[in-house]
C-alpha cells in the first residue's frame, strides 16, 4: 500500500513538474517576444485628414469592404449659365446641382462608372445637361496605355421611361483611346515641380444609334455616328492645369448636333487624393470655330454657360 501511494505520489508530482516547465516557457516566450509591427501598423488610427486614404482610415475599421479601394470617386457642386429662350425674351439662369461621382472597380483597371446629379435650379435645363451619365470600360492612368470601352454622356433624364432610356442606351459610345506624355527631355526644359507635365490622349468614339440635325434618330451598323479627337492637359506647376480638346467629326452635315462642339477647354486645380478638394472650370459644349456655319444657332452661349466645380473625392 505504502509503495502503490507514493508511486502515485512521483507520478502525480512528475505531472506537475513537467506541466509547470511548460506553462513557465509558455509565459516567457510570450513575454519576449516582439511587437508585430505590421499589427501595430494596422490598428493605428489616423487622426489627421492628410494622411488618410480612404474610408477604412477614416473610421477605424475594415468593415464592408473598407479599405479594399474598389469604390472611388467624388461629390461636387456645379454651377454656371444658361440662357433660356421662353418665346419671347431670352433670361439669363442659373443652374445649380450636386454630383455624385462613383467608380466600382472589376478587373484591374476595368471599372463601371457613374454620376448622379441632383439640380435645384429646374428652369435653367439644355437638352445636353444630363441627370446621370454612365460609363463601362478600361481606364488607365498610366502613360502609354490604351483604354476601350463603351460611354453615355446624352441627356440622360430621372422622368425618362424605359423605352427612352433603352433608345439613349443604344446612342452610347464605343471608344478607343491611347495617351502618352510629353518627352522627359522636354518637360526638364519647362519643369516648375513634380507635378508639371503635358499629357496628350488621342481618342474615337463611334455610336450605332445617333439623333441627326433636326433630332430624328438614325441608324446603322457601318454607318453611325463616328468621331475622332486630341485632348491635352498641361500640369504647369502645384497641381495647376490647362486643358483643351479638338473634334473632328467625319460625316458632319449627317450625324454632328447643334451642341456638339468643335473644341473644348478647361482649367483649375485638382489632387487625385481622397479627402482633398479641387477647383475647376470646364466647358465641352456647343463651341464652335469661327468659320464653321453652324455657331449661330447659339449665339449667346459663352465663357459664362461652362461649368463651375468645387470636388471633394473620396476611396472606400
Amino acid at each position: 500500500m505504502y509503495k502503490r501511494n507514493l508511486l502515485f505520489f512521483f507520478i502525480a508530482f512528475l505531472i506537475l513538474w513537467v506541466f509547470n516547465i511548460k506553462l513557465l516557457s509558455a509565459q516567457i516566450i510570450t513575454t519576449d517576444e516582439m511587437p508585430r509591427a505590421l499589427y501595430y501598423y494596422k490598428m493605428k488610427k489616423l487622426d489627421d485628414l492628410k494622411d488618410m486614404k480612404n474610408m477604412k482610415d477614416l473610421f477605424h475599421t475594415d468593415k464592408l469592404l473598407m479599405g479594399r479601394n474598389i469604390f472611388s470617386g467624388n461629390v461636387s457642386t456645379n454651377s454656371g449659365r444658361v440662357v433660356v429662350d421662353d418665346g419671347k425674351v431670352l433670361k439669363n439662369q442659373f443652374k445649380f446641382s450636386t454630383g455624385l461621382f462613383m467608380r466600382t472597380l472589376i478587373y484591374e483597371e476595368f471599372s463601371i462608372n457613374t454620376t448622379f446629379y441632383k439640380n435645384t435650379g429646374t428652369k435653367a435645363a439644355q437638352q445636353w445637361i444630363p441627370d446621370f451619365t454612365y460609363s463601362l470600360g478600361r481606364y488607365h492612368w498610366k502613360p502609354n496605355t490604351w483604354n476601350f470601352g463603351y460611354e453615355n454622356y446624352n441627356s440622360n433624364k430621372y422622368s425618362d421611361n424605359r423605352k427612352i432610356l433603352w433608345n439613349k442606351f443604344k446612342q452610347g459610345y464605343a471608344f478607343l483611346s491611347y495617351a502618352h506624355l510629353l518627352s522627359e527631355s522636354l518637360i526638364n526644359k519647362i519643369k516648375i515641380d513634380n507635378s508639371t507635365s503635358i499629357r496628350f490622349t488621342y481618342f474615337t468614339r463611334y455610336a450605332v444609334n445617333f439623333s441627326d440635325l433636326k433630332n430624328i434618330p438614325q441608324q446603322g451598323l457601318f454607318s453611325g455616328k463616328l468621331y475622332s479627337g486630341l485632348y491635352i492637359r498641361y500640369i504647369i506647376a502645384w497641381n495647376i492645369y490647362l486643358e483643351t480638346a479638338l473634334f473632328y467629326y467625319f460625316d458632319a452635315k449627317r450625324t454632328k448636333q447643334p451642341w456638339d462642339p468643335d473644341f473644348a477647354y478647361g482649367f483649375g486645380y485638382f489632387d487625385w487624393r481622397a479627402f482633398r478638394f479641387s477647383l475647376n472650370y470646364s466647358n465641352y459644349a456647343i463651341n464652335k470655330f469661327p468659320w464653321n456655319k453652324d455657331q449661330n444657332i447659339y449665339p449667346y452661349y459663352g465663357f459664362a454657360d461652362g461649368n463651375f466645380r468645387v470636388v471633394f473625392n473620396y476611396s472606400w
